[in-house]
């Protein structure tokens, strides 16, 4: 058998040749007996030509093949990776991915949406059903690239399928932004070397895996016309952003001591060296450590308490609705944060018409009565029956 247990993942991967040609992916299963069937199907599938036809593949091999490609590359690969396994479980592991259509995803999703879960490993622990917005990630957000990879890179015919008509309706979250010192209290709670990816991030918008962009993907030669690539995007698609030449500055001079460090990230840290005179280490930061020292930030400044921000995206929150503010454009807002539909910009602007509300209240609160010449209050009138 040719599986093998890779250090990079809690999944047995398959590994082997059938006339001339290599198979290789993830199993998605722990169990090594589970791993042993599961690659005796994909050799006896791959002897009877179905895995030379995109249309006819497994999901599970289509899903082993879009993680080769793809997915062992993406910054949350390890969350990904169990997500995918959850929905071939549920969905099927030997379905052939041309029998996957909308009236079958909606008997897969009813069938999410009931698997109980608990918070604690004690024996009277408390049953939870999972959220929609987790059986939007697991069930839709899974699978749907997949698909599209299996449409459009592997010449698939596939089914079409109603994403959004299969998507639960998710309760929007009500937009956060700094005010006063809060952005100064977040990075009071985190080390220095972090500071500069929260500027960044609280200014342009961008979601955290996006941050974590190859230098290859920043064009920082003519700072007054630099831009970078985000390519870690919902939707595989690419979204390039215009710089502020005092950013561009910034991001070049990482940009320099990064390659010089052999590093592919502008975000990194310096050790000092324990030589006097030599140069420190320059390590890499990485998604994790980004994702957990903002969620620690956000709870220690009270921002979290006090206003319900609970990590790095409320960061994009506060870049989306300071750009509403200062353009009224909601075109621009759509175009900084990358949104494909207009309709999610529209959260930032029921927002501010919320905020435009409050104030119009509180001025009729708060408004003084009115006083004639002599500093008196006007008499009210009265009432006239049948007027």
């Amino acid at each position: 058998m040719s599986i093998y247990k890779s250090p990079n993942s809690r999944f047995w991967q398959y590994d082997f040749q059938q006339k001339g040609r290599r198979f290789h992916g993830s199993t998605g299963v722990e169990s090594k007996r589970a791993a042993e069937q599961v690659e005796r199907d994909l050799r006896q599938q791959a002897a009877l030509g179905m895995l030379d036809n995109a249309s006819l593949m497994t999901l599970d091999i289509a899903a082993g093949r879009w993680w080769d490609e793809k997915g062992q590359t993406k910054k949350d690969a390890a969350r990904l990776e169990s997500r995918i396994a959850r929905m071939i479980a549920i969905v099927g592991p030997n379905t052939p991915i041309n029998a996957i259509t909308t009236k079958s995803m909606t008997v897969a999703i009813q069938k999410r949406r009931g698997l109980t879960y608990t918070k604690s490993k004690a024996k009277n622990a408390k049953l939870y059903l999972p959220s929609d917005s987790t059986v939007n990630r697991d069930m839709i957000d899974s699978l749907r690239p997949i698909l599209n990879r299996a449409r459009k890179a592997w010449g698939a015919t596939l089914p079409e399928i109603d994403w959004e008509e299969l998507r639960l309706s998710e309760p929007k979250p009500k937009p956060k932004e700094f005010a006063g010192d809060d952005l100064a209290a977040v990075l009071a709670e985190v080390k220095p070397h972090w500071h500069d990816l929260i500027h960044f991030a609280s200014r342009y918008g961008c979601r955290l895996s996006e941050l974590f962009f190859p230098l290859a993907d920043l064009d920082v030669a003519d700072h007054d016309d630099a831009r970078v690539r985000l390519r870690e995007r919902k939707g595989d698609d690419d979204h390039i952003i215009p710089l502020l030449p005092e950013d561009a500055a910034m991001l070049a001079a990482r940009k320099g001591r990064a390659q010089a460090a052999g590093i592919d990230t502008v975000w990194f840290r310096e050790v000092p060296s324990k030589v006097k005179g030599r140069s420190g280490k320059v390590l890499a930061l990485k998604y994790n450590g980004a994702a957990i020292a903002l969620r620690r930030a956000m709870t220690r400044s009270g921002l979290r308490e006090a206003k319900g921000m609970k990590g790095a995206h409320a960061m994009r929150h506060h870049s989306a609705m300071q750009i509403l503010r200062e353009t009224e454009n909601l075109r621009v807002a759509q175009k900084l944060l990358g949104h494909a539909d207009i309709k999610s910009t529209m959260v930032y602007a029921h927002a501010i018409e919320s905020d435009v509300k409050n104030g119009l209240a509180k001025l009729s609160r708060n408004s003084p009565e009115v006083v004639t010449e002599c500093g008196e209050k006007p008499e009210k009138k009265q009432g006239t029956k049948g007027a």
